[in-house]
């Protein structure tokens, strides 16, 4: 004869067993996410001190390239040369910009007037025909080489390392 008692029993202790099972899984998870979260935020502090370690740096060599910017030494004369280049490009280009803003404020007798330019595609849009063919779609390129698409700075020669 079962005895029932004790298949109660069993039961009863299989279903406390897998009671503890998933609270301890839910207790790891729950562990889990805290450590995630913890992770993420050290990785962000890290990431601020880093950008305090740069902006620093920055701030260094700035001030070292004002106090020795008349005589360079050793390595730091091809950089003080490749600020120098750039600082005079810059400038170029800024003189550029202010000559064509200058040029722009003379004539001023050039007005455009957009609303006229789409409202005449608009026009020409809805008098074209809707039963004209549709367009074959254009076959993709494929390239044949692979071209450097960047562009060396003028008068650059690569530091020695």
């Amino acid at each position: 004869m079962i005895n029932f008692n004790s298949l109660k029993d069993k039961a009863l202790g299989a279903m406390g067993q897998a009671a503890d099972y998933t609270k301890d899984a839910a207790n790891k998870a729950a562990e889990k996410a805290k450590s995630g979260t913890r992770i993420a935020k050290l990785k962000m502090d890290i990431a601020g001190e880093r950008e305090t370690i740069k902006k620093a740096y920055n701030e260094i060599g700035k001030l070292y390239y004002d106090t020795h910017k008349d005589a360079p030494e050793g390595f730091f004369i091809q950089l003080f040369e490749e600020v120098a280049m750039a600082q005079e490009s810059i400038s170029k280009m800024e003189a550029e910009i202010e000559t064509l803003k200058d040029s722009g404020e003379e004539d001023d007798s050039i007005e455009v007037e957009f609303e006229e330019v789409v409202a005449e595609e608009e026009t020409a849009a809805c008098a074209e025909p809707e039963a004209a063919e549709p367009e074959a779609p254009a076959e993709p390129e494929t390239p044949t080489t692979h071209q450097n698409t960047t562009r060396p700075r003028p008068n650059h020669t690569p530091r020695a390392g």
